[in-house]
């Protein structure tokens, strides 16, 4: 019976150690493939605005205009404007990170939708979008997730925001 109960103290400390190595791994590749710099389309300079500095930007803007219950009031004019400039910024720029790149290209789909229909839900999509990007990129401190992106840890393996953003996509 003491044999039993070594192997399975040995069996549980192998077992930890090997979770912890699989985490730390994973921390690892996710912390450095955000961190990767955009680089302007065709010309393979760096770009003078990382994105994650564009990522902040926007998320802060959106903060400033959608939260709160800001949603109900929306000046259109101002997120159209707004929605035009982050369609020409995500255009103009090459994204080595497959998963920033199909957040970002989820993101100008939505901002074309808001550009041409003054849509709410596209608005408050494109919102959780870069609220998940600011999270995973630049370490926003928020505690909540929505799991619109890719990049993020969000919910997207069980069916979850990027499902329903992908979705509203195609249907609109």
């Amino acid at each position: 019976m003491s044999l039993f109960v070594k192997q399975k103290k040995t069996f549980t400390v192998l077992a930890l150690l090997l979770f912890s190595i699989a985490g730390s791994a994973w921390y690892y590749i996710s912390a450095t493939s955000v961190s990767e710099r955009v680089e302007a389309a065709g010309t393979g300079q760096a770009s003078a605005e990382p994105y994650s500095q564009i990522i902040a930007s926007f998320h802060q803007y959106y903060n400033k205009t959608l939260c709160y219950d800001a949603d109900h009031r929306i000046n259109w004019r101002d997120q159209q404007e707004h929605a035009r400039q982050l369609v020409s910024s995500i255009k103009t720029l090459h994204v080595k990170n497959k998963n920033i790149e199909k957040d970002l290209h989820n993101a100008k789909d939505l901002a074309q939708e808001v550009t041409l229909s003054k849509d709410r839900t596209a608005l408050v999509y494109l919102h959780r979008v870069f609220h998940d990007l600011d999270k995973a990129v630049n370490h926003y401190k928020q505690k909540d997730s929505f799991g619109y992106t890719y990049t993020g840890t969000g919910k997207r393996w069980f069916g979850g925001g990027v499902n329903k953003v992908e979705g509203y996509i195609a249907k609109n």
